[in-house]
């Protein structure tokens, strides 16, 4: 290959890649958490497509986006004709399922406790899009959101919101794809082939914190409270001379020190806010739940660090 044929196909892989990221990350996403997991091209058979390396993107505008590379086999390629017969096209009978497992209590047991899939059918030129989600009340999957999907020449993408599958934030994702091909040839032999990529585990993180709306009241509380902190902080920094100043000097730090406390407390109830936790909780228990509420936290450590509100995950129990 000469140089201006290398520079013509790097020039269009880089053209393919961004037309990739295109798609996958949609405008204003920013993800989360990522994984990908890779399947070796060339271990099916005919018909079936080949699986590579699927890519699958959380975004923090709680978007999923998954990319999966495909080798279309002969002789249908990509949803196209089986076999022709008298000059007559018969279709091909194949798709491409991705299949998410997020709960170990529910899903299809006849699918690997997936809860929800994700499906492609190529068909005479076109391909049609549709995602399920597993009806536990009737025992099978239910029709859902169609995906923002589109295809190339060397496999296909698409975008669902996370409600849209009942993919909960957080959580440990399983995901794993198939691809089947199935119809019966000329002579009545069925052809039944499959690629399997997976399973991966994608770890699903939290939801962002939402933004704290503060009240005046709470704005002047904190402003007291901080306005106090940085009044001991200066009078913590004094160097008394004699015990005279040292005796007045603990007397104003015992009237600043008990002011503070009781404008941390008039911060707390103007803020509806709780007093700040030594590290997040892990699990509640029994009788408890986990909620964001907003915490009353110094914003760095010791004396020198402010008082602010944030949205934390807390323990809550029923009284």
């Amino acid at each position: 290959m000469g140089f201006v044929d290398r520079v013509v196909a790097q020039v269009a892989r880089i053209a393919t890649l961004a037309v990739w990221l295109a798609l996958v990350a949609p405008a204003g996403a920013c993800a989360a958490t990522s994984g990908a997991f890779d399947d070796p091209v060339g271990d099916s058979l005919e018909f079936a497509p080949d699986l590579g390396t699927t890519t699958v993107a959380i975004g923090d505008d709680e978007t999923i986006a998954v990319n999966t590379r495909i080798v279309p086999r002969p002789p249908a390629g990509w949803g196209g004709c089986a076999y022709y017969v008298v000059g007559t096209c018969i279709p091909s009978n194949m798709n491409v399922t991705w299949y998410f497992d997020y709960s170990s209590t529910e899903g299809s047991v006849a699918d690997g406790g997936a809860d929800a899939k994700v499906v492609v059918v190529p068909a005479r030129g076109q391909v049609f899009w549709e995602s399920d989600r597993w009806d536990s009340a009737n025992g099978r999957f239910k029709a859902g959101a169609q995906p923002a999907a589109a295809e190339d020449p060397g496999g296909v993408n698409w975008t669902l919101h996370l409600a849209d599958l009942g993919i909960p934030r957080p959580a440990t994702l399983r995901v794993w794809a198939v691809s089947l091909y199935k119809s019966y040839n000329g002579l009545g032999v069925l052809l039944n082939y499959e690629d399997t990529a997976g399973p991966s585990s994608v770890e699903v993180e939290g939801p962002p914190p939402a933004p704290v709306v503060q009240s005046a009241a709470c704005a002047k509380a904190l402003a007291k409270a901080n306005h106090l902190q940085r009044a001991v902080r200066k009078a913590r920094r004094q160097r008394p001379h004699g015990r005279r100043q040292r005796s007045s000097l603990h007397r104003r730090l015992r009237r600043l020190r008990a002011k503070r406390a009781r404008s941390l407390k008039a911060a707390k109830r103007n803020c509806h806010a709780q007093t700040q936790a030594a590290d997040p909780p892990d699990e509640a228990p029994p009788g408890c739940h986990i909620e964001t509420k907003p915490v009353l936290q110094q914003e760095g450590t010791g004396i020198y660090a402010p008082w602010v509100i944030r949205s934390e995950p807390v323990v809550v129990c029923e009284k």
